[in-house]
């Protein structure tokens, strides 16, 4: 009888040692598809910022066309793109001279490489500097009147 009760015990323990196992397992993978998609949350986000940018800037061309304003090509080159629109992203940090402290999740104009940096949850930075297509091959979709905002 206590033969018995010993091996019930230790079934029992073995059972609850595999479903605590199983579910740290399942755990881990969706935590690890949680962070990947927050990642691809994060990257959409800050393409869409990207594509209103250009858009805006694509206005800013147009209302200056319609009003007989030359848009100077050379005075644009490397310049802010967000001093020249009229809604910049709500995680718009500002201009610095070097990545701001405990950056995350942000834009901010890189005033010495004259680029507009988009600064990663995780760290890693994409930039983006305003040009002409003139001296370019190429030229992002629905480039309008020789400015760019372009991925470096």
């Amino acid at each position: 009888m206590k033969l018995n009760i010993f091996h019930f015990a230790v079934a029992n323990l073995f059972n609850f040692a595999i479903s605590n196992g199983i579910i740290a397992i399942l755990v881990f993978v969706v935590l690890s598809n949680i962070d990947r998609a927050q990642s691809q949350v994060e990257a959409s986000m800050m393409e869409t910022d990207v594509a209103n940018i250009r858009w805006e800037l694509r206005e800013l061309w147009a209302h200056r066309n319609a009003t007989g304003q030359s848009i100077a090509v050379s005075e644009l080159d490397n310049a802010n793109p967000l001093r020249l629109v009229n809604e910049q992203p709500k995680n718009y940090s500002g201009e610095y001279a070097q990545t701001p402290s405990e950056a995350e999740s942000i834009w901010y104009f890189d005033t010495k490489a004259k680029r507009l940096v988009y600064v990663f949850k995780d760290g890693h930075q994409v930039r983006y500097r305003l040009t002409g297509t003139a001296k370019r091959n190429r030229a992002s979709l629905g480039a309008m009147g020789g400015i760019d905002l372009v991925l470096e």
